[in-house]
Parts: structure tokens; C-alpha cells; sequence
């Protein structure tokens, strides 16, 4: 080993020694002889040692620049000085062996090398790992890098080789078409036709204007390219840098329309807005409407990102205007009627462990094929149903062949069969998702926001989110059929139950049509008493759900309760004791945690509509409405879903937290 090579690999070396041949010195001058000669002893065996244990590293790191070597195909008998790239081999702990002249050039530079350790070249983190990547980006000095690693066998310490590619130039052009890359957006004033009916036309030009107005100057004000395509509705390209920025601001534009008002006028405006990114324009054009749709199906009052097809969504804080338009029921109702005219079965089904809604609505449709003679079964898991009482009712009381298991249904399933699902729009959640998978023909009606994994390919379509209920829509279905289907008492009952359980008794979600289809059944033999007792819970039950009430902690305007229970009907429990906890003083929203089968844990999230409950259990892969909700959770302990509960809660209220803030 040369000495110039071991002077530049320890630089303060000789510094060192002359600071022990000083001290050495300093002492024989002062007449300690004996100390003087100890150390200077001591200094000469440092110095050996020190020596010899860096020709042994030296000899290690000439075995392996020599294996190296073998590799490398060149006329230059020292390859590795050769390589014409900047290159240096570091020990495992990350201290730097040797570096060639280029890395000492163009990296290094003027710097100082101080620690001797690369981390002062490469992200700490990529050096942790135990298998180090084969390549990762690095900065340094104002450039960028592509470090390429190997590792370098042949010596007892195990090394690796890290190659510097400067791209700095080409890092810098992918940057700015990230930057500058075109986004789509699509904005839409919700129900123009439904406001312009509440108000004089006056006061609604005047609003629909000022919305207008406020649009253009938000978007603007970001330097956007804004064309106004009808009333209302606006088309918009962004740069995604400006986007990004839209993003951290929370599209506060949502907020600012909603709250505006006319003098002496209580209505106001929401917005939707689809956006979408991604390569070519023609897919992000389709996608981009997607997402205004998928807005719109969740209620509207927000925007709808498609982000590469990463949905993220923003708002939704109003509880929408009920449409009163009717005339797109009056369609479905023709439609559907003629699909189950030539279908030579009918398969109904509602969501899996069924409610009073889903169980309602799905008698509400059988009995409509059944009025025009085409063979109907309603799909129906009866161990798991929430509605129990309902099904032992319809069955006692009118027909005890309507129902078949889900296993059935998917032996009696063809091609010609059309299968209706009713108050549910994911296909993981049908009643049987295997015949959902495998139906050629579906029909899909549901109240329930727009979700991301909703059914595709269905005949007909039929989502009205601003309804109370699937049983609504369904009853509003039965009115306009052109047959005009008769439904029994028993029929009337069910559906009615359903609009008594997602109203909470008509408090909630209630509006003109609501009381429309509850009039309708009441005029085909609904009886409010036998709807009522529909809604008893057994001793049991009242037992379980009193044990969850009492055990309820309160946090803030939240109230959180957890069971163990295993009791079969601990589901229907969990519900009714998250809405008694809503009966608490300042309780806005209300969450109740139980076990749904091993490790598997479900949350039933009611609120009075002051917190979105749908937007928190979005968080942990759940869904519904404004104002119940559910998730259910695999292969997770009580305790680690309230964790994931409690994020996705603080998660929703920083958000609004930071929303508040700027708005102060």
C-alpha cells in the first residue's frame, strides 16, 4: 500500500502524529523522561498499528477491484480507474473504502469530506435496509442522481459499489411535464331545475349568476382555461401543479357557493365536480365524466378526483335537494317492466345481512313480477337477515314460496334470467355476489352514494341518492308501471317498514316523495301498528342493546361503544344501540364496534346529519349515507379497528379544522 494512497484515505493521519510526537516532546522538555518515552511508545505502536490494520483493509479492497476487474472488458490495465462514471465503495455500515477520481471531481468537488461516510451523499434511508436496492435517487450540491449498487464479493467485509449517474437534465424535463401535464375538470351547479322551482326566477338568475360568477373568478385566479358550456356547467384545464395546489387549498369553492345566499331567499347551490388525470386526453375525457357522474350519484356538493384511477374525494357536506321531478321514474318504471316481461325468471336480492329496507324493496319488485306472471324468487341468506320478523311476517301472512337461499340462486341462474338488486350498488355486498358476477342481465336500484366499486354494466341504472330509502324509490316504481301492479297488505307493510327504518320514523331524509310513496301504501292497506311491531326487539336483544348504551364512551360530540358479544342477532343490536346513542346530549355522531366472525369486526356509524358518517367509514373501506353507515373490517382485532376508526375520524376533522381555519 503506498503512502500516498493511505494519506489520501486518512487525510488527518499525520496530523495525529505530530500531535503525539508534540506531547511526546512537550514532556522530555518538561523532564518527565519516562512519560515522554511511554508515549512515545505508545504513539510509534499506533501508528504501526493503524498501518497494518488499513494495508489489511487495502489488500481486501485490491481483491475485490480485481474481481471487479474481471468483469470489465477494456485495454486500460487499471479498469476500474477507467470507468467513466463517478464510483465508490462502501463498507456495510455505509463508510466509504475508496472512490475513484471522477467521484473525487465531480461530487465531492470543493467540499470538504469530513465523516467519511456516504450518507452524506445518498438518503440515509436507502442504506437501512438490510437488501439495499439495486438503484435509488440522490441529490447533492444542487444535482440529481441515479445511483446504481452492487454488491462486491470477495473480501471479508462485505461491500458494495455505488455508480453516479448525473441526470439531472433529464430528472428536470420529467419534473416539469409532471408539472405542466393537462387536467380535466368538470363543474356543474347541482338541481338547476329543482332550485329554479323553489324561488322566483328572478331571485334564482340572480343566484345561478353569482355561482357563475364565483366559479370563474375561483378558477381564474389559478390561472386555469375555463369555457362555459350551458348553464351552470363549466369545462377546465389545469396544469397538475396547479391542480396539486387546488388540492391543498381543499377546494374551498365548494364552500363558498353553499354559503352563499340571496336576501330574504333560504335556498342556495352546491357544486359538482369531476376532475380526472392521466395519459392519453381521450381516456382522461371519458374519465373525467365519470367523476362528475360519480359527484353527482354521491349527492353532489364535491369534487370527485380520478387521479390514475386513485379515487379521492372532497366535500360532500350538504344533504342535497330532493329532485321533484318525476319523470325519470316514470322511465325506469317502463323499462324495467318491459325487461321482466321477457325474462323467463326473476332474481331479487338486497344486501347482505338484509334490513327492513333491503328486504322490502325486494318483496316490493317480486310481487310487481309476480303481477305480470313471470316467475319471480327473492335471494335471501334467512340465518343472517336483520330482518327476521319481516320475513316471518310476509311469509305467514301472504306467501311462503317467495324466498330461495343464495346457493339456490345461483343453480337456477341462465342466461334469460334478470336479476334485480335493490339498496345496494357494490357487488361484494350483494346478497349473492357469485350470481351478480355471472348475470348477464342486472338492474340496479339504490340510494346510497355513488361508490367507486359499484355494479358496471347493469341494464338499467336506477341511483337516486336524495331519496330516503330503496323502498321509496321502489313504491314510486310500483305507481308508474304501466301495468299498474296490485301489491298485497303484506307488500304495502314491507316497504313501509323499510322508509320507517332509513328515515328513524320520518326524522330524517324526509321530503315530498317520501310522504307520497307512504300515503300510496297506506291507500293499498299499510298498517302503521304492524309496521311498528316490526321493530320490537326481544328481551334478549333490549338486554344487549342496554349493555352497549352503558359501556359507551363519549369523546367530544362522539360516542363509541365495542361488544364481544357473539349473540346471533348482535348485528341488529348494534345497530339500535347506535341510534339510542344519538338520544345523548351533544352527541353528533355515534359508533358502535362488533364482532362480525373471527377477526373480522363490523361498525354501524349513525349521525343527525351535523357529520358526514358516510365520509369517515369511506376511510376504512366502508360506505352509505350522510347519515348511516357502515364498514366491515377482516382480519383485525376490536382495538386495532378503533385505532383505524379514531385516524379516520381525526382525518375528517383536520381537514374541516384546516377548512374553518382559512375560513377565519
Amino acid at each position: 500500500m503506498r503512502i500516498r494512497d493511505f494519506l489520501k484515505l486518512h487525510p488527518m493521519f499525520p496530523v495525529v502524529i505530530l500531535f503525539s510526537a508534540a506531547v511526546s516532546a512537550t514532556s522530555f522538555y518538561l523532564g518527565q523522561h519516562t512519560i515522554a518515552y511511554i508515549e512515545a511508545g505508545l504513539g510509534l505502536l499506533l501508528a504501526v498499528i493503524v498501518w497494518f490494520a488499513e494495508k489489511k483493509n487495502f489488500n481486501d479492497l485490491k481483491k475485490t477491484i480485481t474481481i471487479l476487474n474481471s468483469h470489465i472488458v477494456t485495454q486500460d490495465d487499471d479498469r476500474v480507474s477507467s470507468i467513466p462514471l463517478p464510483f465508490v465503495i462502501v463498507s456495510q455500515d455505509g463508510g466509504i473504502v475508496w472512490y475513484n477520481d471522477l467521484f473525487e471531481n465531480e461530487i465531492i468537488g470543493e467540499n470538504e469530506l469530513t465523516n467519511k461516510q456516504i450518507r452524506a451523499f445518498v438518503p440515509e434511508s436507502k442504506l437501512d435496509s438490510e437488501e439495499r436496492s439495486s438503484t435509488f435517487n440522490a441529490s447533492y450540491n444542487g444535482k440529481r442522481y441515479t445511483v446504481y449498487v452492487s454488491s462486491l464479493p470477495g473480501s471479508n467485509q462485505k461491500n458494495y459499489a455505488l455508480y453516479f449517474i448525473d441526470d439531472t437534465y433529464y430528472k428536470d424535463i420529467a419534473d416539469k411535464y409532471d408539472a405542466t401535464r393537462p387536467v380535466l375538470m368538470i363543474v356543474s351547479v347541482d338541481a338547476l331545475d329543482d332550485v329554479s322551482s323553489m324561488i322566483s326566477q328572478n331571485a334564482f338568475s340572480t343566484l345561478l349568476s353569482d355561482a357563475e360568477r364565483m366559479i370563474i373568478s375561483w378558477f381564474t385566479h389559478y390561472m386555469c382555461i375555463l369555457r362555459k358550456t350551458g348553464d351552470g356547467r363549466f369545462f377546465i384545464i389545469a396544469e397538475y401543479s396547479i391542480f396539486e395546489q387546488m388540492k391543498k387549498d381543499g377546494f374551498d369553492i365548494l364552500d363558498t357557493v353553499r354559503e352563499h345566499r340571496l336576501e330574504g331567499v333560504s335556498a342556495s347551490l352546491t357544486l359538482s365536480v369531476g376532475i380526472a388525470t392521466g395519459g392519453e386526453l381521450a381516456a382522461c375525457e371519458t374519465a373525467v365524466r365519470k367523476s362528475l357522474d360519480m359527484a353527482k350519484g354521491r349527492g353532489g356538493d364535491q369534487v370527485v378526483i380520478n387521479d390514475n384511477n386513485n379515487y379521492e374525494f372532497f366535500g360532500g357536506v350538504a344533504t342535497g335537494v330532493e329532485s321533484r321531478n318525476q319523470v325519470q321514474s316514470r322511465i325506469v318504471a317502463g323499462s324495467i317492466e318491459e325487461l321482466i316481461k321477457h325474462s323467463d325468471k326473476v332474481l331479487i336480492m338486497g344486501h347482505k345481512n338484509s334490513d327492513l329496507d333491503a328486504l322490502g324493496s325486494s318483496i316490493g319488485l317480486y310481487e310487481a313480477a309476480a303481477h305480470l306472471g313471470i316467475e319471480a324468487k327473492i335471494v335471501i341468506d334467512e340465518k343472517n337477515t336483520m330482518a327476521k320478523p319481516l320475513l316471518e311476517h310476509y311469509r305467514d301472512k301472504y306467501n311462503a314460496h317467495a324466498f330461495i337461499t343464495p346457493a339456490r340462486a345461483a343453480m337456477e341462474l341462465d342466461d334469460d334470467s334478470l336479476v334485480i338488486v335493490t339498496d345496494v350498488m357494490r357487488p361484494g355486498f350483494a346478497e349473492a355476489s357469485e350470481v351478480v358476477a355471472k348475470a348477464q342481465r342486472i338492474v340496479v336500484i339504490d340510494h346510497h352514494r355513488m361508490s367507486v366499486d359499484h355494479i358496471e354494466d347493469s341494464l338499467i341504472f336506477y341511483h337516486e341518492p336524495n331519496a330516503s330509502s330503496a323502498s321509496e324509490m321502489v313504491t314510486e316504481l310500483l305507481r308508474y308501471m304501466p301495468s299498474k301492479p296490485l301489491i298485497s297488505k303484506p307488500a304495502a307493510e314491507s316497504l313501509l317498514s323499510g322508509i320507517y327504518l332509513d328515515t328513524k320514523n320520518f326524522t330524517l331524509k324526509t321530503g315530498v316523495r317520501t310522504f307520497d310513496a307512504a300515503a300510496y301504501l297506506k291507500d293499498h292497506g299499510a298498517d302503521t301498528i304492524t309496521v311498528r311491531k316490526l321493530f320490537a326487539a326481544t328481551a334478549d336483544e333490549n338486554a344487549i342493546i342496554s349493555k352497549i348504551v352503558n359501556s359507551a364512551e363519549i369523546s367530544g360530540n362522539y360516542a363509541f361503544a365495542s361488544t364481544e358479544s357473539r349473540e346471533p342477532s348482535i348485528r341488529l343490536a348494534a345497530a339500535k344501540a347506535a341510534d339510542d346513542l344519538l338520544n345523548i346530549e351533544d352527541v353528533d355522531a355515534s359508533f358502535v364496534l362488533f364482532l362480525a366472525g373471527d377477526n373480522e369486526v363490523s361498525i354501524s356509524a349513525r349521525s343527525y346529519g351535523r357529520v358526514n358518517v358516510q365520509i369517515i367509514m369511506e376511510k376504512i373501506g366502508g360506505g352509505g349515507h350522510h347519515t348511516m353507515a357502515a364498514a366491515q373490517l377482516k382480519n383485525i382485532t376490536l382495538g386495532e379497528a378503533r385505532q383505524m376508526l379514531d385516524s379516520a375520524i381525526s382525518e375528517v376533522s383536520k381537514r374541516n379544522l384546516q377548512k374553518n381555519k382559512k375560513e377565519e
